[in-house]
């Protein structure tokens, strides 16, 4: 079972609030969680596509309590919620708009959230630095915490933890088990419901993963570069080496880093160089232009991905990772001919 944290009482720390944003990376995973352990509970033939992402059933009845909020940190832990939670509760993102939700304070409306809602799920493994601040700031005491890398092994780049454990659809389904019994220690009166809709999403994402694994089998040992080390589940998942050019998105990589990065690129084999949807790829653009390669883009789903609505909340999870295959598989066949 997943554990569960009651939020502790304090008040609102100096400088919390708006700040100017300084601009926007399409991921800043910060691997520092310097205060998450005395708030957080670290550990830190192909299917078709309408079995991948059939809806789930209409829930049936009412919640003796009319239904519990939930606050999840990234997309895919608010589509992951809003499917287990179908019927029992109301799914939205702690963080209001579109913010980087990897550096930034609270707004007022975000503690507002953050004091009426039941449970917050995160994903941890150091990947939400900001939450434990914002976890004084509310003061909710009747807030559970549901850490979603409970029990999660995850991937190791350079002996550092990989956050981004939603990128592999069988870790994924640990953070469904995970998000689900936290759900039920919460809400014991929805059991029934949370464990239904979990199985219904769970085996989703396995239909999810045998059609990932049949495309990408040919290209196993392919080589998949990165500009940092977002990847790594994803390739250790289906079998890809991947290179990044430095650890985290706070970094900028250095002529030496990107020297690394084209004497992996240069040799023979299948590979291919990814950038983020909108993020900063200037340099990555002069590597693959000197390689003669044609960058592709492979979405981590940390920010700009808008939950959807309605009876199928995982289906833009399912729907980006097959994007993401379909365009590393077309990048692996143009450098192979």
């Amino acid at each position: 079972m997943g554990r569960i944290n009651p939020a502790p009482r304090t008040t609102l720390p100096p400088g919390m609030g708006p700040r100017r944003r300084r601009p926007r990376r399409a991921s800043r995973t910060r691997l520092l969680p310097t205060l998450l352990p005395a708030l957080l509970l670290t550990a830190c033939g192909a299917p078709s596509r309408q079995a991948v992402e059939a809806p789930l059933p209409p829930a049936t009845g009412n919640h003796p309590g009319g239904g519990i909020r939930l606050l999840t940190t990234v997309p895919p832990l608010t589509q992951f919620s809003g499917a287990i939670a179908a019927g029992c509760g109301r799914v939205e993102p702690l963080v209001s708009g579109s913010r980087d939700v990897h550096d930034l304070r609270a707004t007022p409306a975000d503690l507002a959230r953050l004091r009426k809602a039941r449970v917050l799920v995160i994903n941890g493994l150091g990947l939400e630095p900001f939450v434990p601040a914002m976890l004084r700031a509310a003061a909710n005491p009747a807030l559970k915490v549901i850490d979603s890398s409970d029990g999660v092994i995850p991937a190791r780049h350079n002996g550092l933890a990989d956050p981004h454990i939603w990128l592999d659809p069988r870790r994924a389904q640990d953070q469904v088990r995970t998000i689900r019994d936290g759900l039920i220690a919460a809400d014991p009166a929805c059991a029934s419901r949370y464990r239904t809709n979990a199985s219904a999403l769970q085996d989703r994402l396995r239909a999810l993963d045998r059609d990932l694994a049949s495309q990408l089998a040919p290209w196993r040992g392919a080589i998949l570069a990165t500009p940092h080390a977002f990847a790594t589940s994803f390739a250790d998942r289906y079998g890809l080496r991947t290179e990044a050019a430095v650890r985290t998105p706070e970094e900028r990589p250095t002529p030496e880093d990107l020297r690394r990065l084209m004497a992996r690129l240069r040799g023979p084999g299948p590979r291919a160089l990814v950038v983020e949807p909108g993020g900063e790829s200037g340099s990555l653009e002069g590597v693959a232009q000197d390689l003669g390669l044609r960058p592709t883009t492979f979405d981590p789903m940390e920010s700009g991905l808008t939950p959807t609505s309605g009876n199928q909340p995982e289906a833009p999870y399912a729907a980006t990772l097959r994007r993401n295959t379909r365009n590393l598989v077309e990048a692996f066949k143009a450098s192979s001919r």
